[in-house]
């Protein structure tokens, strides 16, 4: 998990860094600047029979993490189910604001009426496509992945939000105690200045790491819920299944934001709950998300932005690791394609674990081979991967993919009805242009020709029966009529 996240954090380093430095800047203003003389005498007059130490203490992490906490309540649905939770929390907050704010929300900008209007329109919408296994592809396609970035945007505004407040209330609470320590001791402070670059210095830091856990909090529910959609679009054939998995993401979504809003204390323990179910979860959902990722959701994107002419037998941006393994091994890549293991049998020659990344690597040698990153504690393994009369390999045209297959080569799984497959890979349909390029080099049998050539000698074979019961017809007419005609002679 830890390698995942650092990868993760490669990828998005810039907007990672952005942010923290966001927060870090608006907390360090915030709580620098903004500071009230009038709540620093109070608070002050409060605390003036306290230990020094306890008190500055008390000041800086008192009440301000529960009012944070607060807060970032709602970042874990948020995170899990966008709309869901953001319905639910524009609904609460709508009722809040008509009932002059009894609960004590935090101020987000969803007690708009026409805000709550827009969310349910998405969440009916969302929910309708996903839940039905004709659409469900296309709805995780457009209104799934707007949802998860709407939630990413929704973390990250929670985040300056929270900062920006709780560096203002600590900010009051931090300047008041530092000028009763200095009030009260012999090393007074120069001047204001000084204590109020502490308290922005505070403020800058526990934002940072506040909003820095938030983003992993986000990437890890966001990831598991990517995953448990991709699980959903696999299983979809099964009658049901979408329908009941999106029920059941948002009942669950829907009790959590209730619990968080109407008994905090009980939200945060079930917030840690799900959390850690969420880590432990985390790594399959992982593969998972990018296998939907990689094989359904780009490939639709580079569609409908006419993208897939970019595409490359040999793409721009070879890992380095394989780019290593070309060279060390002395391959000539006559193209190197990504795929994914959709499934293998338990006694596969594959030894590896379904919804992992592997790359189809044709040598100019004309060897077709899979590259593995680890494969039987072997790094950088090369798999010879070729078909043969024992184990034919078959490439299968698929609607929305491609998939390259094996049967188990036994007798006894050949001779029924639907042999068991011994593995599949498949890969993404933006190779639609080079599809018989890829077929001629690899030597794989293009099963839909195969099955087109076997419809179409059915047919030759339907077509000659006929003629030829057509012909035992005629001649036993023509039989009958020559029979008749002698007999007529006869009389």
């Amino acid at each position: 998990m830890i390698n995942i996240l650092l990868y993760e954090y490669k990828r998005h380093k810039k907007l990672i860094i952005g942010y923290l430095m966001a927060c870090i800047v608006l907390s360090f203003f915030a709580g620098s600047i903004f500071s009230r003389p009038a709540d620093n005498t109070a608070v002050a007059a409060e605390v003036a029979s306290s230990d020094a130490l306890l008190q500055l203490n008390d000041a800086v992490l008192g009440d301000k993490l529960n009012n944070l906490a607060g807060d970032y309540s709602g970042a874990v649905s948020i995170s899990a189910e966008p709309f869901t939770a953001l319905l639910f929390l524009s609904i609460v907050s709508n009722i809040n604001k008509l009932a002059h704010d009894p609960l004590n929300l935090p101020e987000l900008p969803l007690d708009k009426p026409w805000v709550l209007a827009i969310i349910a329109v998405f969440f009916v919408a969302s929910k309708f496509m996903k839940s039905n296994s004709t659409t469900s592809v296309f709805g995780i396609c457009t209104l799934g992945y707007l949802e998860k970035f709407l939630g990413t945007v929704c973390i990250l505004a929670i985040g300056i939000i929270s900062v920006v407040t709780i560096s203002t209330q600590t900010s009051n609470a931090v300047a008041a105690n530092l000028d009763m320590l200095s009030a009260g001791s012999s090393l007074a402070l120069a001047d204001a200045g000084a204590g109020n670059m502490v308290v922005g210095a505070l403020s800058a830091l526990f934002s940072a790491v506040m909003g820095f856990l938030s983003l992993i909090v986000n990437f890890i529910i966001k990831t598991v819920f990517k995953g448990l959609e991709a699980l959903q679009v696999i299983l979809g054939a099964v009658p049901f299944v979408a329908f009941l998995c999106e029920f059941g993401k948002a009942f669950l979504v829907l009790i959590l934001c209730a619990i968080n809003v109407w008994f905090p204390v009980a939200g945060y323990v079930l917030n840690i709950i799900f959390l850690i179910v969420c880590i432990l979860l985390f790594r399959v959902c992982y593969y998972a998300s990018k296998y939907f990722e990689n094989i359904y959701f780009l490939p639709f994107v580079h569609k409908i932005f006419s993208m897939r002419d970019k595409t490359t037998l040999i793409p721009k941006r070879v890992p380095k690791r394989l780019r290593t393994a070309l060279s060390e091994a002395g391959i000539e890549p006559g193209f190197i394609i990504p795929t994914f293991v959709k499934r293998r049998h338990r006694n596969s020659i594959l030894r590896i674990r379904p919804l992992r990344k592997l790359y189809l690597v044709h040598a100019e040698d004309g060897r077709t081979l899979l590259f593995f990153k680890k494969y039987n504690r072997n790094k950088n393994y090369f798999l010879p991967f070729e078909s043969s009369e024992e184990a034919e390999i078959y490439l299968r045209k698929g609607l929305s993919l491609y998939e390259i297959y094996r049967y188990i080569p036994t007798e006894k799984n050949m001779s029924k009805r639907k042999p068991v497959k011994d593995f599949s890979l498949v890969f993404s349909k933006d190779y639609i242009s080079y599809i018989d390029t890829i077929i001629s080099l690899t030597g794989y049998t293009d099963i839909k020709q195969v099955l087109a050539d076997e419809k179409a000698e059915k047919k030759e074979q339907k077509a000659l029966l006929r003629e030829q019961k057509a012909a035992e017809h005629t001649e036993k007419m023509s039989k009958m009529f020559s029979f008749i005609k002698h007999k007529k002679k006869e009389v």
